[in-house]
């Protein structure tokens, strides 16, 4: 069953090297030390860090709120967390295994959170059940939580800017690389924004994943017109597929 979250974030704009993208920031960490990036921002925690729990990552969830642009807050009476978020309102109870998407649809989240010095921490697998992407990395011991508008704001800006080679070293895309012919987009993409005018940026996103795979569609503003576009992504962040879409 595929569960949803959506996001709609008008005029997102992102103007980095001449284009509507998102330049990756470089990270300083120590090769031991456990690090959390939130769109593309190392998470700046102590006394309050992230730490491992056996094979997940448990992060300081206002901190890590406050990062990704929610506002957080806490009815103890009902032990109710509430993140608002341009359009979004994600509630969520302690004490119980749902989070409320815009008071309209329930995900099951049955991963527990744990208190430390008065703070609630959750694994990093809530912040995909609502619905952002999320990556971890064993071997350099970093995670990663990006939200939809953010993640196709930079894919949609490599692939504007004809940043083929950064997009598949950034992403693994490799089909862009290597195999333009047999995914189709790449072969209309020259011929579509050339008509299409100046890129401003993307005007829409709309997230939904299953166990296997993110989907993000978005709606990429041009000059002249508007494309439809469909990231398909793994759930280590990595593409899969991108694609027009009707």
């Amino acid at each position: 069953m595929i569960k949803m979250a959506t996001v709609v974030a008008l005029g997102v704009l992102f103007l980095t090297n001449g284009f509507g993208g998102f330049a990756a920031p470089t990270v300083w960490a120590d090769s031991g030390q456990l690090s959390v990036i939130l769109n593309g921002k190392l998470l700046e925690t102590d006394p309050h860090s992230a730490y491992n729990k056996g094979s997940t990552v448990m992060i300081p969830l206002r901190e890590a709120s406050n990062t990704l642009k929610y506002t957080t807050t806490y009815q103890k009476s009902s032990e109710t967390i509430t993140l608002t978020r341009i359009n979004e309102i994600i509630k969520w109870k302690l004490n119980e295994h749902l989070v409320s998407i815009n008071n309209a649809q329930e995900l099951v989240f049955k991963d527990d959170f744990e208190f430390r010095q008065n703070h609630i921490y959750v694994p990093i697998s809530f912040f995909k059940t609502i619905g952002l992407v999320t990556s971890s990395d064993g071997e350099s011991n970093q995670v990663e939580v990006y939200t939809p508008e953010v993640t196709a704001s930079v894919i949609a800006g490599l692939l504007v800017g004809g940043k083929y080679n950064e997009l598949s070293e950034r992403y693994h895309y490799d089909v862009v690389v290597n195999k333009p012919s047999s995914n189709g987009l790449l072969d209309d993409w020259k011929r579509i924004t050339i008509k299409a005018g100046n890129y401003h940026g993307i005007k829409s996103t709309k997230s939904s994943y299953n166990e296997d795979q993110f989907s993000i569609r978005c709606v990429l503003d041009f000059a002249e017109t508007e494309i439809p576009l469909e990231i398909i992504l793994n759930t280590s962040g990595k593409i899969i597929e991108l694609r027009e879409t009707l």
